[in-house]
């Protein structure tokens, strides 16, 4: 009966839990979105102002063709570094103790190593 008693404790304050990370991603997301369009009115403050200082030395047409230039080019090279996004070793190392831990449990072998192998991985992310 304590067990049982203890299990419910438990899945309460698992809940519980859960249900005050969601309010406090929730919260992270807002305060990214706001921070987003911030971002987005100084990108827009800055070709006004590339705009007004173009001025005197170039016409129209030819400061928004370089502005756009700009543009295009700052595009392709934060195009080029998030292709260049690998995943980490601790991630490869992660995903190859999954992989042996299923292929342990499924021939009924691995139940003691599972812990080993979480352990092992635990030690990893503090470092």
């Amino acid at each position: 009966m304590r067990a049982l008693r203890l299990a419910s404790v438990a899945w309460e304050a698992e809940r519980a839990r859960l249900g005050l990370r969601v309010q406090r991603e929730l919260r992270r997301g807002i305060l990214f979105a706001a921070a987003g369009v911030m971002a987005a009115a100084a990108f827009a403050m800055l070709h006004l102002v590339a705009w007004i200082a173009l001025g005197p030395h170039v016409g129209p047409l030819g400061r928004a063709l370089i502005i756009f230039g700009v543009d295009i080019l700052l595009a392709l090279i934060l195009g080029l570094v998030a292709m260049r996004n690998r995943p980490s070793r601790a991630e490869l190392e992660a995903l190859s103790i999954r992989r042996t831990a299923l292929v342990e449990a499924r021939n009924g072998i691995g139940i003691s190593i599972i812990p080993l192998a979480f352990g092992q991985l635990r030690r990893r992310r503090r470092r």
